[in-house]
């Protein structure tokens, strides 16, 4: 009678451990289910010079979008400039991160321009300016920089350069 017994006692605790085998399998298989599904969504991009499209954002600055949408959250952008151009003190209601890729790009704190406080970027320095702070710059010939942040891109240049809770 006792061999019966270990039998449908064995027989159980293998029942039970196959159904709990069963049901972390289909958990594995569910999660690299996801994990595909999830790295299709974030799938990679190249975007090449040559794709890029030169817009006029101002007289003598071009803007191209490199990925997302400038107008909307979390756009990407390039901007080039073809000459010298002075940008008037402005902010903007996110973070503004500035690289500057190709020659050199000048910008300052403040209210009113002054070439006085501009600081010289070379290419591969880096920015960040916070959200609402005014600020200048000042385009060389030739430069190329990436500008990114939250979206969208709005600056705000006001004659003041004030930020919205001084209005």
């Amino acid at each position: 009678m006792s061999s019966i017994l270990e039998v449908v006692l064995f027989r159980s605790a293998a029942m039970w451990w196959l159904f709990g085998m069963g049901i972390a399998s289909s958990g594995v298989v569910v999660a690299i289910l996801l994990i595909s599904a999830f790295a299709f969504a974030q799938s990679h991009a190249v975007i090449t010079s040559g794709q890029l499209v030169w817009k006029p954002l101002s007289p003598g600055v071009e803007m191209a979008i490199v990925s997302g949408d400038p107008d909307k959250k979390g756009g990407l952008y390039v901007i080039r400039s073809k000459g010298e151009v002075k940008v008037p003190p402005h902010w903007h209601p996110t973070d503004e991160h500035v690289t500057v890729l190709a020659g050199s790009f000048l910008m300052a704190r403040g209210d009113k321009y002054d070439a006085s406080k501009l600081i010289g970027l070379k290419a591969g320095a880096h920015s960040v300016m916070p959200a609402t702070v005014p600020h200048f710059g000042l385009h060389k010939a030739g430069n190329v920089v990436e500008v990114y942040g939250e979206g969208p891109l709005c600056p705000d240049f006001r004659q003041s350069g004030r930020r919205p809770e001084q209005s």
